[in-house]
């Protein structure tokens, strides 16, 4: 054997999970009987959410992957050989078989949001917000879809966001997200009786996490001199080993020279530049890095001083 066929009846199908698509292929008729031969297929296509060209081997007929809908997708599929039925090739390969999804363009020009954001507040319920362009039409209706693998189908948005009676969002609450899988969005709508261009998004719900701010927090003076900056967990679903924190220290007054420094403890010793002069600190938290890809910072906690010339009133004069 000296050449090979490409894949027969290839495909892409669009079940409906908002980009998420199936890519199916047959054995070529030639290859269906072909014996002392190991046959894979190369999977070709550009990967939304790593923004590259994506390279799969596989032996199976088929695969899935998630494609930005509002432009066509294209996939290329060839077969691979090797084994003894090759007449001493290292491999033989097949031209490529190709199909196109065309891209999801209707709706009326301009008509498409412009960005969206999500936030996933203290992993409780996560807010996505839209951002409209100048040019929307009036009148203009929208909604959001969601899906993720965990569903069997893609659903409307439970509880929408309202500014002067006009949707700007979404709010989804913990039990209908999951995490460490792709999170498909669809947000579109209509105005004056028509369609509104479709936006389609991808996310990871766990790297959209903003804790909620510190608040328990207590300073205590140490044996040493120094003081003890300790604080208690923020409210919420994210776990205590998944935070890290950020502490701020100004010495003086609110508007010297900030220090900040990164810790995973739930306590910081602070050293003052001197006994007569007061060091003011205030704490907020994220995701580390082992949780999460990134995250967002939360809100600062209020400040805590360190007292003024404390335990030397008769040295410390203003």
């Amino acid at each position: 054997m000296k050449t090979t066929d490409p894949p027969a009846e290839l495909k892409i199908l669009d079940p409906g999970y908002l980009g998420h698509l199936y890519i199916n292929w047959t054995l070529p008729a030639s290859l269906r009987n072909l014996n002392n031969c190991f046959v894979r297929f190369q999977l070709q296509y550009f990967d939304t959410s790593e923004n590259r060209l994506k390279v799969v081997r596989t032996t199976e007929h088929s695969y899935s992957a998630y494609f930005n809908l509002e432009k066509d997708a294209h996939v290329r599929v060839e077969t691979l050989i090797s084994g003894p039925c090759v007449n001493g090739s290292d491999e033989l390969r097949s031209m490529s078989s190709e199909a196109v999804l065309r891209a999801h363009s209707r709706g009326l020009h301009g008509s498409k949001i412009e960005d969206l954001t999500c936030v996933f507040y203290n992993g409780e319920y996560m807010d996505c917000i839209w951002t409209k362009k100048n040019t929307k039409p009036p009148h203009s209706h929208y909604h959001l879809y969601f899906w993720h693998q965990g569903m069997e189908q893609a659903q409307e948005c439970p509880q929408y966001i309202e500014l002067h009676r006009e949707r700007t969002g979404c709010r989804l609450y913990w039990p209908l997200l999951l995490e460490f899988t792709e999170f498909n969005i669809c947000v579109n709508g209509s105005a004056m009786g028509l369609p509104l261009q479709a936006a389609y998004f991808i996310l990871q719900v766990q790297n959209q996490v903003k804790p909620a701010p510190v608040k328990a927090l207590n300073l205590e003076p140490t044996m040493d001199g120094q003081f003890l900056l300790e604080w208690a967990p923020p409210e919420g679903r994210v776990p205590g080993h998944c935070l890290e924190f950020e502490v701020e220290s100004v010495a003086g007054d609110t508007e010297g020279p900030k220090e900040r420094k990164i810790t995973r403890l739930w306590s910081f010793v602070v050293s003052r530049p001197d006994q007569c002069t007061s060091v003011c600190l205030r704490v907020r938290g994220r995701v580390h890095h082992f949780c999460a890809d990134r995250s967002f910072w939360s809100e600062w906690s209020q400040a805590l001083c360190t007292p003024h010339g404390a335990g030397l009133p008769n040295l410390c004069v203003d």
